[in-house]
């Protein structure tokens, strides 16, 4: 049986979801999402998000607060190697599917992902396939991407890449904390490093 925890963090997703054009447009709410065994898994990344400080809009901090409740419960990720991005930045970032086809809920329909970068990082240049819409839950970034002008963007914001559109990130002064949705061909699979798709 799925966390309580991680389904107060769904509820919190599902609310605003609902509630933000930008992220209902992107795609609707899935209705085919279903409790998965997902067991929980550690890194150093999710200790930042339960101690995480920052403010956070009210129609956002239901949310955050959900998710900071739940950082023990996840199943956190790193897709990346330390030869590909550096210890510090291992140490500093991490993320775990909230739904989609490998997530704490299984939907084939839309993939949900929380994510996090600490302060000082610079997540270079990758691609994927999946259509993809980062939303600001906390903190702040600069977003890059071929073919757009670079943007920071904070709480509230969001920044989308089409289908194979390489995109970087750079946090500064303080991290960040997303939601982030995959849409379209390529759901189920991984980011991959460089600009060539």
């Amino acid at each position: 049986m799925t966390n309580t925890s991680l389904a107060h963090v769904l509820d919190a997703a599902r609310a605003l979801h609902q509630a933000t054009p930008l992220l209902s447009g992107f795609a609707p709410w899935p209705v085919d999402i279903m409790p998965a065994p997902v067991a929980p898994l550690h890194v150093p990344a999710a200790d930042l998000v339960a101690a995480l400080g920052l403010a956070a809009p009210a129609r956002c901090r239901p949310f955050v607060d959900a998710i900071r409740a739940a950082t023990a419960h996840a199943h956190w990720k790193r897709t990346y190697t330390e030869a590909e991005v550096g210890a510090d930045f291992l140490a500093r970032y991490g993320y775990f599917e909230l739904f989609g086809p490998t997530g704490h809920f299984h939907s084939h329909q839309l993939r949900g992902y929380i994510a996090y970068w600490g302060e000082g990082l610079n997540y270079d240049w990758h691609h994927h396939e999946a259509e993809e819409l980062y939303f600001v839950l906390a903190g702040s970034a600069e977003f890059l991407a071929e073919g757009s002008a670079p943007a920071r963007l904070g709480p509230g914001q969001t920044r989308h890449h089409a289908a194979n559109q390489p995109h970087a990130m750079v946090t500064h002064d303080e991290p960040v904390l997303t939601y982030v949705l995959w849409r379209g061909a390529g759901m189920a699979d991984l980011p991959k490093m460089g600009r060539a798709a």
